[in-house]
C-alpha cells in the first residue's frame, strides 16, 4: 500500500539501517560523530523517501531560533524616534533577510534601562543574539552581556574600557573633518553644541573639535562649548541664547540636531548662513530640504546595519570576527548653510 503520509525520521532510520539518533547526527552535524558510510547511507534513504527535516525541530536540537533581536531604545518617549534610526533597521533587516535569519524587534523604552530584561533574554535563548541601537542603554549592562557570553553587538556607539563587540561610525574623525573645514573656511569662532560626556560619542565629538582647533591655529576656548551635564534630545533656545550671550562673535555653531539649532539661532535674533554658519554632525532625513540646506556629516547608517549583522552572525556561529570593534568612516555634506568666508 502507498505511504499517505510524510516520511519520518523514523522510515529513514529503517531504510538506512541505523537507529533514529544516527540519523538525528547526521540532520544535526552532531553532537557525536558518524563514519562517512553511514552518513551517505542516511543521505540515501533521505533522497529516497523525499524526507524533509522539520526545522523547528532541528532548531531546538541545536538550541538556535534563527532570530535575530534588535533592541532599540528610543522607539518611544523621545524625539529620537525620527528618522535617524530608519537607515541602520533599513541595512539590519536587508542582512538578515540574506542571512536565512528572521528579526524581532523589542522597542520598549522603559524595559531596554533594565538589567533584568536582558538577563531574562540571555537564560531564555528566545533569540540566537541581540543588536543593541539607542544611546539610553547603559553600558554596564552591555558589558553583562558581552560577560555571559551572549552574542550581542552594539550598533552607532562604542563602551570605552569595555570589551564589547561594537560597529560604529567614526565620530571623532568626522567631527575632526566637520571643524577643520570651518577653519579653513574663513570662520574664526566655531561653536560646538554637544552632547553628554556620558556617551561615548560626545566625548569623541568634543576629542574632534579641539584637535582641529589647536591644528589649524584657533585655539580651544571653553566659552565656545555647550555640552550639558545630563543627556538631551534637542539643544534649547535657552542652551543657544546662553552661547551666543556669552560668546557674541560667534560665527559658525556644529550640533548634532540641525533643524532644533537652526530654529534657535533664528531664535536668537541671528541669521543663518549671512551671520552663523550651520554645520550637523548627525544627518538627519531632510537636511537638505531645510531653508537653508543643512551641511552635515552623513554616516553610513545603512552599511553599518549590514556590518552589525555580519558581526552578530559570526558570533552566533562561534567564530570570532577579525576585530571587537569595527569603525566606519563618515562623509562631509556641504551645502549653503556654511559658505566659504571671503
Amino acid at each position: 500500500m502507498k505511504q499517505q503520509n510524510s516520511p519520518t525520521i523514523r522510515n529513514v532510520a529503517q531504510k538506512a539501517g541505523v537507529s533514529t539518533a544516527t540519523v538525528s547526527y547526521v540532520l544535526n552535524n552532531g553532537p557525536r560523530q558518524v563514519n562517512e558510510e553511514t552518513k551517505k547511507r542516511v543521505l540515501q534513504a533521505m533522497k529516497d523517501l523525499d524526507y524533509q527535516p522539520n526545522a523547528a525541530a532541528r532548531n531546538l536540537a541545536n538550541r538556535r531560533t534563527n532570530t535575530i533581536g534588535l533592541v532599540l531604545a528610543g522607539l518611544s518617549g523621545s524625539s529620537f524616534i525620527s528618522s535617524d534610526f530608519f537607515d541602520y533597521v533599513r541595512g539590519i533587516s536587508h542582512a538578515t533577510e540574506l542571512s536565512g535569519y528572521n528579526l524581532l524587534l523589542f522597542g520598549d523604552h522603559s524595559r531596554a534601562m533594565e538589567g533584568d530584561f536582558y538577563r531574562q533574554l540571555s537564560r531564555s535563548r528566545s533569540v540566537d543574539g541581540i543588536i543593541l541601537l539607542g544611546s539610553s542603554i547603559p553600558d554596564e549592562l552591555i558589558a553583562e552581556l558581552n560577560e555571559r557570553d551572549f552574542p550581542a553587538v552594539l550598533l552607532a556607539r562604542s563602551v570605552p574600557g569595555r570589551d564589547v563587540w561594537a560597529v560604529h561610525q567614526d565620530y571623532e574623525a568626522g567631527t575632526y573633518q566637520a571643524t577643520r573645514h570651518l577653519c579653513l573656511s574663513g570662520y574664526r569662532q566655531v561653536a560646538l553644541l554637544g552632547q553628554s560626556l556620558r556617551f561615548s560619542y560626545g566625548l569623541e565629538r568634543l576629542e574632534g573639535y579641539k584637535r582641529a582647533l589647536l591644528e589649524s591655529g584657533h585655539g580651544y576656548d571653553p566659552l565656545l562649548v555647550s555640552i550639558p551635564a545630563e543627556p538631551r534630545d534637542d539643544p534649547t533656545e535657552a542652551e543657544v541664547a546662553a552661547l551666543l550671550g556669552r560668546a557674541p562673535c560667534t560665527d559658525a555653531i556644529l550640533t548634532d540636531r540641525g533643524l532644533p539649532a537652526l530654529n534657535a539661532i533664528r531664535a536668537a535674533g541671528r541669521r543663518v548662513p549671512q551671520e552663523i554658519a550651520l554645520l550637523c554632525l548627525d544627518e538627519g532625513e531632510n537636511s537638505q530640504f531645510f531653508d537653508p540646506p543643512l551641511s552635515a556629516l552623513r554616516a553610513p547608517k545603512f552599511e553599518l546595519g549590514l556590518e552589525a549583522v555580519d558581526m552578530l552572525t559570526s558570533l552566533i556561529r562561534g567564530e570570532a570576527p577579525l576585530s571587537r570593534e569595527l569603525v566606519m568612516p563618515m562623509e562631509l555634506v556641504l551645502r549653503e548653510s556654511s559658505p566659504r568666508r571671503e
